[in-house]
């Protein structure tokens, strides 16, 4: 079987003012052993490979920045950065140098924000023809959402919500630009016909709008469900988790009339459930039976995985001790790389 080229790509460009804090915290520092993903990962992989390293990024761009970079971790630089669209340039960098490194190979990437995947998956379409290439998302969230859509989400739940954790003070859910970024990076996929809506599945979100949402009447709420659900028009398969433990047989492969696959996880699809070690872990998600049964169900479809991500791994959770356990987040993000090409 030939060989897949793995690689990395650190780019974390986390804006939460909570994260910037933890990267500038000296004490915390001390206590981080693996500083990229792709280290931690790649050495547990079984398949026959090519491990090719991570790709450069701006040190002050990476989970943990030296020490001589951190008056560059603000906030205000994080959201310059994301606003001015750094993620898409970081994306279409990698793309580019893809052709040359990987070939006519498979890959894997072990990425930190899951926009950095839009690489591979446009490279696979190109290559592949994007009307042969299907694109199979696992993700908690549905990573297609605008800038403003979510802010909108942020102010209703701000105007409504005693208990809101949002700040109303907070300038930067306000005026943002419609940025590609690892919220938002499915509309430039589709909106840009790089890929084709019928051939995108996104598997396991937790954010599906809810009858009791679209029943609020509020003009903000509205305008976020009508956006998301506008996908599902276009084409796009979307299986919200809860629907999926009620029927496993929503994720049907014959939906994707293709022969060719990239498959991309965020990990957070098994967040507080399979693992601890997602950079955001606001809802519970698949365990890791369940992770496990719907990778199978890929590898037994038929179609050929021509390159695939595992994205948003947190370096600052990954390895710790949760509730008395050690996370394993290193070890089951190495296993879904095996369970796709092992």
């Amino acid at each position: 079987m030939e060989g897949v080229v793995v690689f990395g790509v650190p780019l974390d460009p986390d804006e939460r003012e909570d994260v910037v804090m933890m990267k500038n915290d000296p004490k915390l520092r001390s206590s981080i052993r693996v500083k990229d993903p792709y280290t931690a990962v790649s050495e547990r992989l079984s398949f026959k490979k090519e491990l090719i390293g991570s790709a450069p990024v701006e040190p002050w761009l990476t989970p943990f920045p030296p020490d001589e970079m951190l008056f560059m971790c603000t906030v205000e630089n994080y959201v310059t950065f994301i606003d001015c669209d750094g993620c898409w340039e970081y994306a279409m960098a990698i793309k580019d140098s893809m052709g040359d490194l990987v070939g006519d190979r498979r890959s894997l990437m072990i990425a930190v924000d899951h926009s950095a995947a839009c690489a591979s998956m446009i490279r696979s379409s190109e290559a592949y023809g994007k009307e042969d290439c299907g694109i199979i998302i696992f993700d908690s969230h549905f990573d297609g959402i605008l800038p403003s859509y979510r802010c909108g989400l942020i102010q209703h739940d701000i105007d409504t919500n005693p208990n809101s954790p949002f700040d109303p003070d907070d300038p930067f859910i306000f005026g943002r630009s419609e940025s590609f970024n690892a919220d938002s990076f499915l509309f430039k996929l589709i909106d840009e016909k790089y890929v084709l809506p019928e051939n995108v599945m996104v598997v396991g979100v937790s954010d599906y709008p809810s009858a009791k949402a679209e029943k609020l009447g509020d003009e903000r709420v509205s305008r976020y469900i009508d956006f998301y659900h506008g996908y599902e028009e276009r084409g796009v398969t979307v299986i919200p988790k809860e629907r999926l433990r009620a029927n496993p047989r929503l994720f049907d492969m014959g939906k994707l009339d293709v022969g060719n696959l990239h498959v991309s996880i965020d990990v957070d699809v098994g967040s507080r459930m399979a693992l601890h070690g997602a950079r955001f872990i606001d809802y519970k998600g698949l365990s890791e039976r369940e992770i496990f049964n719907l990778l199978g169900g890929i590898r037994t479809s038929g179609k050929r995985i021509v390159s695939a991500d595992i994205s948003e791994i947190d370096v600052w959770k990954a390895g710790r001790m949760f509730s008395g356990k050690k996370d394993r987040t290193y070890e089951i993000a190495s296993k879904m790389g095996n369970a796709l090409f092992l």
